[in-house]
């Protein structure tokens, strides 16, 4: 009995492929030690960013949450993404919390992902305990 190649398994299989080694290149840009430069400036462009991920996070987690600013962040561009690691503010109800949001954006095709989204622990009344520095 010979066994037949299924041309449709055979493409489904290299498409998963595909899939998987971008997911795991991009997963493994957060992890590289390179050029993480803290953003100085919070420009309108760092704020959309900030909303985006309020928004996609409330999305995925269906929840309510109100974007206030961005606190601080850190950037840096590989392979033509950029990366952006972002203390956020934002509104639970009536409460402010910080959150620690991992964006990349892809310009050329004008596309966003939120990888990340967590409360940041407060230390004090001084502030957050939010080291965002890749490593």
């Amino acid at each position: 009995m010979a066994i037949k190649f299924n041309p449709i398994l055979g493409i489904l299989l290299v498409v998963v492929a595909i899939i998987l080694f971008h997911i795991s290149e991009t997963h493994g840009d957060w992890e590289e030690s390179s050029d993480w430069k803290p953003i100085t400036n919070i420009t309108e462009e760092v704020i959309e960013i900030g909303k985006f991920a309020v928004d996609e996070h409330n999305k995925e987690a269906k929840t309510k949450l109100e974007f206030k600013e961005v606190i601080k962040g850190e950037s840096k561009v590989n392979k033509g993404i950029y990366y952006y690691c972002l203390v956020i503010s934002a509104k639970d109800g009536d409460f402010p919390h910080n959150y620690l949001a991992k964006v990349w954006v892809k310009q050329e095709e004008k596309s966003k992902n939120l990888t990340s989204f967590e409360e940041c622990k407060v230390e004090n009344e001084m502030g957050a305990n939010c080291n965002f520095t890749l490593i």
